[in-house]
């Protein structure tokens, strides 16, 4: 079903993606629930910098340092994926599917050429294999992960398992890897459509068996953005929220959900038996 060609029309082309904008001030980022949220339940991390994530990376620094360290209004904190948001699957090395996948939304890969297992997974979009457009989309990849891990101000440090937590709007930090051990995340935008949750993740982000990212009080999808360092792995049967931006590899298992993206800079996206992508609703 699929060549190696410029691209491969499976089904339908799925529409651009819609970005948010608003001036409405958010509050400081809540948290509640009875998982480990760092240092007293919740601490703002001290000096507001996450220039772990951004060592040895000049380019990152100097958007840091012009974005400034305080602006925490929706439009600002909204992370721009540009053509990269045309995707809801992107990889640099390749992607595997399996047996009764469902990607609704554009595939890419650049500049790895090796998209397997469709047949029997099923693309209801647009796949492209290193072509120009995957190609321009990767760099857009490349360039919001780089602004999502350049984000400053008052980040909340977390640490470990997120599982039993609700969480307010705004911007989160863990120098290590979080996860979803014992139970499951709520995303709580408090009525507001145009909130935005920004997790800078130092390592990896984990989820156990059926775990869950629950969205309430009007919050998005398309709103969420995982700035994952090095490797994503969603557990079996798991239903998760929003874009994952990922250094190096995911891997969903077998039975996943996801309303959002799986996006890979640099290695492969695995979709094992009966995961089904669907594509964010646009907030506008």
């Amino acid at each position: 079903m699929l060549a190696v060609a410029a691209f491969v029309a499976c089904t339908v082309a799925a529409a651009a993606c819609g970005s948010s904008d608003g001036g409405v001030v958010l509050e400081d980022p809540g948290v509640t629930g009875g998982g480990t949220n760092g240092e007293g339940g919740g601490a703002i991390r001290e000096g507001g910098s996450s220039a772990d994530a951004l060592e040895g990376d000049p380019d990152a620094m100097a958007a840091r340092d012009a974005k400034g360290t305080t602006d925490t209004t929706p439009g600002a904190m909204y992370v721009s994926l540009k053509t990269a948001g045309d995707f809801v699957v992107l990889a640099g090395s390749a992607i595997t599917g399996s047996s009764l996948t469902v990607v609704n939304g554009n595939v890419g890969i650049s500049p790895g050429t090796a998209i397997t297992g469709f047949p029997p997974g099923v693309v209801n979009g647009t796949v492209h294999i290193a072509d120009a457009v995957a190609a321009a989309a990767k760099k857009d990849l490349n360039d919001a992960y780089k602004d999502a891990a350049s984000r400053v101000g008052a980040p909340v440090t977390l640490a470990g398992d997120l599982g039993g937590l609700t969480l307010g709007p705004g911007l989160y930090f863990s120098a290590s890897s979080l996860g979803l051990d014992s139970g499951d995340l709520t995303l709580d935008a408090a009525g507001n459509e145009d909130s935005i949750w920004v997790f800078q993740i130092g390592s990896s982000f984990v989820t156990t068996p059926s775990r869950k990212i629950t969205l309430v009080g009007m919050a998005r999808a398309d709103n969420v953005f995982w700035n994952v360092g090095t490797s994503t792995t969603i557990g079996l049967g798991c239903t998760v929220v929003g874009n994952f931006l990922t250094q190096v590899s995911i891997t969903a298992n077998a039975g996943t959900t996801l309303e959002g993206r799986f996006l890979t800079q640099t290695g492969a996206v695995t979709l094992d038996p009966s995961t089904t992508i669907n594509r964010p609703k646009p907030v506008h």
